[in-house]
């Protein structure tokens, strides 16, 4: 960026630049979220969800019988309120006149990048916090006993902890495809995604990325990659365990959710009596999830 862009004596001029500096450089951070929430946007004050267990499972019906009625049973609620985040900057006109502009770069740079931050901390933290804080069947995001609105129970977690290996990813398998809805429906449900810190990058590329099997020397398939099976890794320094991994279907079959009320937006604006360069940025989003049918995680 040249000097010439920013004119000394028309800071007013400048005021878009600069707001363009904060955008650049959100944008050039890689966002995983769309690969783990659904994303979606909300003009209201939040959103509520009901989740519903649907009809149960057709029943033998002999000649002459009536048909039996069933009926959807309301499950558990779930309120996703909006929080705002913001932070500001603030330059003397001087400052910015003394050409100290790889300073005032510098940091309206640094503006995209801290909103960037928050955003992907906010975000992972529902996977973070997936094994110790209550969702909205009063059991956490990944349990071995989740309370079905049918009356049944489920796990989404391995009754004993498994490392990522070939042995934690066929248990991962087993346990996503066997998941069941609220009345006790087998929903063919297929992991695509695999969740994990950065600690296990080079594990998970060699589990999912080769047509051999990375653990041995013989000419096996691996079934990880067989048949035109893909998993996508998303590997991100905001998962805070080191050996925590997971795996997620397709988002349209989970209800992990990122609403956005405001996207990040910018106002910069300069101070008539002292001159100075003021500039905020500030969104309005809430992470959370309805249902964890659909996710499968284990601390390793």
């Amino acid at each position: 960026m040249l000097r010439s862009n920013i004119p000394n004596q028309q800071l007013e001029d400048a005021l878009p630049v600069l707001d363009a500096l904060i955008y650049d450089e959100y944008a050039r951070q890689p966002d995983l979220l769309p690969f783990i929430f659904n994303m979606k946007t909300d003009a209201s004050w939040g959103v509520q969800t009901t989740t519903v267990a649907g009809i149960k499972a057709a029943v033998q019906k002999n000649e002459g019988e009536n048909v039996e009625f069933d009926d959807p049973i309301e499950g558990f609620a779930k309120t996703y309120q909006h929080v705002t985040y913001a932070i500001a900057c603030s330059f003397s006109q001087e400052l910015v006149e003394y050409n100290r502009l790889s300073m005032v770069e510098d940091t309206y740079r640094s503006l995209g990048k801290a909103m960037f931050q928050t955003r992907q901390v906010t975000g992972f933290g529902v996977i973070n916090d997936g094994f110790t804080d209550t969702g909205p069947d009063s059991s956490s995001l990944f349990n071995t006993a989740h309370s079905m609105i049918g009356g049944h129970a489920y796990a989404n977690r391995p009754a004993t902890e498994i490392a990522l290996s070939i042995a934690g990813m066929r248990e991962m398998e087993v346990d996503v495809m066997r998941q069941v809805d609220h009345r006790n429906i087998n929903i063919a449900l297929m992991p695509t995604r695999i969740w994990a810190p950065p600690e296990l990058s080079q594990q998970l590329t060699e589990l999912i990325g080769s047509p051999d099997r990375p653990d041995t020397a013989n000419r096996a398939v691996n079934t990880f990659t067989y048949g035109g099976k893909k998993y996508m890794a998303v590997v991100s320094p905001f998962l805070t365990s080191a050996s925590a991994w997971g795996a997620l279907t397709d988002p349209t079959d989970h209800s992990l959710r990122f609403y956005d009320r405001i996207t990040p937006q910018t106002e910069t604006w300069q101070d008539k009596p002292s001159g100075d360069i003021n500039t905020k940025i500030r969104c309005r989003f809430v992470p959370s999830y309805s249902d964890f049918i659909g996710t499968w995680g284990t601390t390793g």
